[in-house]
């Protein structure tokens, strides 16, 4: 929301030609009709009416126009006259009929208060009989409502942070002699840092102090009145004023009305509010629960999704993936997919939720595209998305699933929301246990202090002319972030979740590859030239868990089946797995690199030997930087060679194994565009 200083005059706008333009109105009053309007705007004490009627109507235009004179003059009016300027304000072209003007009169004389109205030149009478209107000038109306907004944001401003507390308390219009910026920003340092916030709320009366505990743990600083007469507390009624008082000379917090309809939130309430600053110094005093007070139980994905992933786009790379008129994967086609993703999703979502996830992920980054068959194939780009590092395939689902949306009223508030807690994960400890509510409260409330900076009012203003209305209140905005904590930042290993006893999700923490996602520098991490994989005759390989092996373990999960997870975690070589891995882009020598550059022991020759037979019966070609394919199958080669889009590219057959290309294009190249044809090629040494 704007900063607590008043905002800078806006000239309203010209009256359009629906609504009643004050020169068009003051143009019907004569000079004698004009006395009274200018004695009423003018200033107390001022200048004699002009001369000349031009001047006469040029004043009272320009005072008209002035949005905290106009609000000045309004307040003078008594209640009925008020009311009849806000029916005004909140018509159509500003113009209401006499009858539903009479009827809000009620035992008030018609004379005294639109009589008043019109001698002031406020309202102005058009029509005659059962036709007669009552119209307020369109510069005036906006010059009232222009400043109404002004108010409320900067009230709200005031009300929600500490800084904008001070910057009104000591700088505001209201101050005779305000402060210098730089000692502003001063004293805002001494009383915004972590001890001095806590120190004052501990210093507040003990009712009023575990409520205030109480507001920040449960609602993030914000408590609605509706939900304090719910709550079992100490103190025996709602006491705005006297709270307010004490909270502000405190300088915790206050208790006020908060207004936040026209930003699309469900809040119209009297709130107690903790400030912002204070809010996250008393957070960070108790949320952070680490040891001995770590959660009863633990979950981790680590870079589940990413294995998944892949294997999702060798499945429409090997079948024939056909969808529904609606644009979804047939059911029974589903349950086939499922069976070959690794099978524990933890606790927040179905293994169904996680496939629906990648299918709508893949359509959105353009991985799979639909064919005249009604089926799915993999387009360049998810070719291109196997050979990504690591690193950079979660930095794309990192911004997808900041976007992502499942509601349409949900782009108003969540995308703002969902970066600013991405930028407060940067302040978090690796491998710390926080309160899995410290973050979404405190990205609720900085939001809520930026609404203005980010014209939030401009788009539900936008959004209420198609019919769209605010959806949500104060907890859910903060709920729905902690949703997407669970079910999106936990699900590509950014942070893990830990649960109490009963298995409620109570606290998280950032993980190295959230930390790297997130652009933190981590300590690096003491290494000791052991190798962490252990390979068996048998296709079994053991990693040893020592602190960052999410890269390793993407690249395991790329070309063997993992079986079971923990501080050992396994995985099983199979002829299945490596041709998995070759659809997916893998190349034969990076799998044999991962095995033998990380194994403690030398890996066994039978396992290199058969990775290398499974990829030549997977239908393996090899091209050479002599431009010559070869393959140990006879009949896949041949295939390949009739193939009619590669025959433009070859010179000659050199003998049942080897074809030998034209050197007019790069072997990159070739790769590529047979790769594109459906066939397997690796790029010899």
């Amino acid at each position: 929301m704007r900063s607590g200083k008043a905002s800078p005059k806006v000239a309203p706008r010209k009256a359009s030609r629906g609504d009643l333009s004050i020169a068009a109105a003051l143009k019907r009053l004569k000079k004698a009709q004009l006395a009274e309007p200018f004695r009423f705007w003018c200033d107390s004490g001022a200048a004699e009416l002009p001369t000349k009627v031009a001047e006469v109507r040029s004043a009272l235009e320009g005072w008209m126009c002035d949005p905290e004179r106009a609000v000045d003059r309004k307040q003078t009016l008594d209640e009925n006259q008020q009311a009849v300027l806000e029916a005004l304000l909140l018509a159509p072209r500003h113009r209401v009929d006499r009858k539903t003007v009479l009827s809000m009169l009620g035992q008030a004389s018609e004379v005294d208060v639109l009589g008043g109205l019109e001698r002031a030149a406020m309202v102005f009478r058009e029509g005659d009989g059962d036709d007669m209107q009552f119209a307020l000038p369109g510069e005036l109306a906006d010059a009232l409502l222009l400043q109404e907004i002004a108010e409320k944001a900067r009230a709200n401003a005031v009300t929600i942070t500490l800084k904008g507390h001070l910057d009104e308390r000591y700088a505001g219009p209201e101050v005779e002699r305000p402060m210098s910026p730089s000692r502003l920003r001063e004293m805002f340092k001494m009383y915004a840092n972590e001890p001095a916030s806590v120190a004052r709320v501990e210093r507040l009366p003990e009712g009023l102090r575990d409520l205030v505990g109480k507001t920040v743990l449960e609602f993030g600083g914000l408590l609605p009145r509706r939900f304090f007469e719910r709550m079992e507390t100490e103190l025996p009624h709602w006491n705005q004023r006297r709270w307010g008082k004490i909270l502000e000379e405190s300088l915790v917090g206050t208790a006020a009305r908060l207004e936040l309809e026209r930003y699309g939130i469900q809040h119209e309430d009297d709130t107690l509010i903790v400030f912002n600053e204070v809010t996250l110094a008393w957070f960070k005093r108790v949320a952070v629960p680490s040891d001995p007070d770590a959660p009863h139980d633990e979950a981790a994905l680590g870079v589940d999704l990413m294995a998944n992933i892949s294997r999702f786009l060798a499945y429409i790379i090997d079948h024939a993936v056909r969808f529904t008129v609606k644009g979804e994967i047939f059911k029974t086609t589903e349950k086939r997919i499922l069976t070959e993703l690794i099978p524990n999703p933890g606790r927040e979502l179905e293994r169904a939720e996680v496939l629906q996830f990648i299918f709508r992920f893949s359509r959105a980054a353009g991985l799979i595209e639909v064919t005249g068959e009604r089926t799915f194939k993999l387009t360049a780009a998810g070719r291109d998305w196997e050979s990504q590092d690591l690193d950079d395939k979660l930095a794309g689902l990192f911004e997808h699933v900041t976007f992502e949306l499942d509601e349409a009223h949900e782009s108003v508030h969540h995308p703002a929301m969902r970066r600013i807690l991405a930028t407060l994960m940067k302040r978090l400890e690796v491998g710390v246990w926080y309160d899995v509510m410290y973050l979404p409260f405190l990205a609720r409330n900085a939001y809520l202090s930026q609404l203005d900076a980010l014209e939030v009012d401009e788009m539900i203003a936008a959004r209420g002319a198609a019919g769209a209305g605010a959806t949500e209140d104060l907890q859910r905005l903060a709920w729905n972030l902690v949703g997407w904590v669970r079910k999106r930042l936990y699900l590509l290993g950014l942070v893990d979740l830990g649960y109490d006893d009963k298995g409620r999700p109570v606290a998280m923490r950032l993980t190295r590859t959230g930390a790297r996602v997130l652009g933190i520098d981590t300590p690096e991490e003491e290494t000791f030239g052991i190798g962490r994989l252990v390979v068996t005759p048998d296709f079994e390989v053991v990693l040893f868990a020592e602190g960052d092996d999410a890269v390793l373990t993407h690249d395991l999960d790329r070309f063997t089946d993992r079986t079971k997870d923990g501080a050992l975690r396994q995985f099983r070589i199979s002829e299945k797995s490596v041709h998995r891995g070759l659809v997916e882009g893998m190349t034969l020598n990076k799998m044999r690199e991962v095995l033998t550059m990380n194994a403690r022991t030398p890996v066994p020759r039978n396992v290199l030997q058969s990775i290398r037979d499974w990829a030549t019966k997977s239908g393996l070609l090899l091209l050479g930087p002599d431009h010559v394919i070869r393959a140990q199958d006879a009949e896949i080669l041949a295939r390949f060679a009739r193939d009619a889009g590669v025959r433009p590219f070859i010179k000659g057959k050199l003998d049942g194994n080897a074809v030998q290309l034209k050197a007019k294009t790069s072997l990159a190249r070739y790769r590529t565009l047979f790769r594109d044809l459906g066939y397997l090629i690796e790029l010899e040494d």
